[in-house]
């Protein structure tokens, strides 16, 4: 099976997946873009987040902020030298060697326009988050020997699950965590 490389519009997906500050200043929106990476760690293979490239818009103190970053085995991209993360996003598509695997998550429909142009394919922010909230965490143990990972085409559901008492009190503790960092 092809890989798919995945180019996320950061900012978009913070806002569609509820993890945009409501106050917005440089830490709350470094904190932001932590807890997007913390959350795709959990959800992405190794071989998935090393395909996977995260831009974001620079408004401000550009002199002071790197261009590429990596942060759990992804790129994180910052619009630095372009007007916007759309613009690099763009540029991304068009020099892409196989824009054919490339999935692009925004729903900012400039983008998907972009993808389609180059037969990519792109996804809406919160059909995206929606897919990735489904996957189980990779830190979560596991009761059988089969990948726990499941490409991203294919999210496949149980017809029901419970849910034990450990992980109700790993997740109020995680919750708890997040909102914490605000």
């Amino acid at each position: 099976m092809a890989k798919r490389y995945l180019i996320i519009d950061g900012y978009n997906f913070l806002h569609a997946a509820g993890m945009f500050p409501r106050r917005v200043d440089g830490i709350t929106l470094e904190n932001a873009r932590k807890r997007l990476a913390r959350f795709l760690e959990a959800r992405l293979s190794p071989g998935e987040r090393d395909r996977t490239t995260i831009v974001f818009d620079v408004r401000r103190n550009r002199s002071e902020v790197p261009p590429r970053e990596f942060v759990s085995r992804m790129t994180i991209l910052n619009a630095v030298e372009h007007a916007d993360a759309d613009s690099l996003i763009e540029q991304l598509i068009q020099e892409h060697a196989v824009p054919k695997q490339v999935l692009v998550v925004s729903s900012d429909h400039r983008l998907h326009r972009a993808a389609r142009s180059r037969q990519a394919r792109a996804i809406d922010s919160e059909q995206f988050h929606e897919q990735m909230q489904q996957r189980l965490p990779r830190h979560r143990p596991q009761q059988h020997t089969r990948s726990r990972y499941t490409p991203l085409d294919q999210p496949t559901l149980p017809e029901s699950t419970t849910t034990s008492s450990e992980e109700v009190a790993h997740w109020e503790r995680r919750i708890r965590e997040l909102f914490e960092e605000e």
